[in-house]
């Protein structure tokens, strides 16, 4: 090879390389897509899921003398089995005692029931308790409010949030319908375990328990959910450490005081979380609303109980999906409960945490929601089936309430979008 053409080629080579780094080095660097928003303009459509198994355990309970159930202040005596399906282990027959339970829920053609087990039993996978609960659904013709919103305090870590196990029940060799099979909220060491001193308030405008005051500053009606108490002067310290609570929260100092030191912040952002997003209205009245505290400890939402009313239920129609931009704590709204939780809002420090907490579980744990509606409506379908037959609840066309439900979800997480951009 000759020394021109060497040096040629050398030269075409080193031309060859600046091109590259030059072409590089200015090429613009490729556009990174944001993350497509996990809410999306999705058509949700009214299909179930037919390769998941439609199978859900089935309680039998055979009252003595073949009675039955017609009050809530009455036991019955009666044995008990429970037909895991495979899903869960059976439970062979044991005597319990069952009688009505519910407000408004016992007024409906389909009873709600309580069980006491003779003896402490694990049931279905749940640990061993003497005392279940049977609710009835009766308004719920989605099946899923219940089960729905407990998914969501699980997901936000709420304590002692309530197991939701749908079930189909037959009494005295009689069919009644699908029920879910729950934890009674009380103060036990596998239940609420508020521990020796510690107390389960139920703020509730019902006010019908025998144990009960109405707080000083904002009319809370407050009963006493558990532990049991002998004597008032018992009562009589649970409810002055409660008023000495309320004292705080009223005081002009308010919320530059110590307030944070007796309430659990946090819990009550994911209380607020899971009523907003289920349109659970009825903690305005206040209805249904639990708070509990440990000796020494925090005042702390919850357990969350009933959602039957919520999920835009109408109660003239009787349907649910209705005014999906309804606020949770409407401006006006002057009823005890609203006006208690919008006083709480007025700190910054709670209202930036319901920020920041809303927009975590929103990208992050949303589309897991809608996937276990898929999963536990699939479940339930043969089910749904049976008890429409029996009590023509609904319209019958599950698929499309399973659809409708979870367009409702979609619609009310941009409805709250807006109410954080504004708060």
């Amino acid at each position: 090879m000759s020394r021109i053409h060497m040096k040629n080629q050398l030269f075409f080579s080193l031309f060859a390389c600046i091109c590259l780094i030059f072409t590089q080095g200015c090429k613009k660097p490729p556009i990174i897509e944001e993350d497509e928003d996990p809410i999306g303009e999705v058509k949700e459509l009214p299909v179930l899921d037919e390769s998941i198994p439609a199978v859900i355990p089935h309680i039998y309970i055979d009252i003595d003398g073949h009675a039955e159930v017609v009050e809530k202040s009455t036991y019955l005596n009666a044995a008990v089995k429970m037909d895991g399906k495979g899903k869960f282990a059976d439970l062979q027959a044991v005597r319990t005692r069952i009688k009505g339970r519910g407000n408004s829920t016992w007024n409906k053609p389909k009873k709600p029931y309580r069980l006491k087990l003779d003896e402490a039993t694990a049931v279905l996978g749940l640990p061993q308790a003497k005392d279940w609960v049977l609710l009835a659904n009766y308004n719920d013709y989605t099946f899923m409010a219940n089960a729905i919103a407990m998914q969501i305090a699980k997901q936000l870590g709420m304590p002692y949030t309530n197991d939701i196990i749908p079930v189909d029940l037959t009494i005295n060799g009689e069919y009644r319908g699908q029920y879910n099979l729950t934890q009674q909220i009380e103060a036990k060491a596998n239940r609420v375990n508020v521990g020796e001193g510690g107390v389960i308030w139920e703020l509730d405008s019902y006010f019908d328990e025998d144990w009960k005051f109405k707080s000083n500053h904002f009319n809370l009606p407050l009963m006493l959910k558990d532990p049991g108490v002998e004597s008032a002067a018992q009562f009589e310290a649970l409810q002055k450490e409660f008023q000495d609570f309320e004292d705080i929260v009223f005081r002009a100092d308010f919320p530059n005081n110590e307030w944070g030191s007796v309430f659990d912040k946090e819990q009550l952002v994911n209380f607020l979380i899971v009523s907003n997003l289920t349109a659970n209205l009825e903690i305005s009245h206040p209805k249904s609303t639990f708070m509990h505290k440990r000796a020494g400890g925090k005042y702390t939402m919850g357990p969350i109980w009933d959602f039957d009313y919520g999920f835009g239920f109408d109660e003239v129609s009787r349907r649910y999906f209705n005014n999906v931009r309804k606020p949770l704590l409407g401006e006006a709204d002057t009823r005890i409960g609203a006006v208690f939780f919008k006083h709480l809002l007025k700190d910054p420090e709670v209202r930036a945490l319901y920020k920041s907490k809303w927009k975590t579980y929103r990208n992050t744990k949303f589309n897991e929601l809608m996937g276990f509606i898929d999963r536990y409506a699939a479940t339930v379908r043969n089910s749904q089936k049976e008890d429409f037959a029996l009590w023509k609840s609904g319209e019958g066309n599950f698929a499309q309430s399973k659809a409708d439900i979870k367009t409702f979800l979609r619609n009310r997480v941009k409805h709250i979008d807006s109410e954080m951009a504004a708060l």
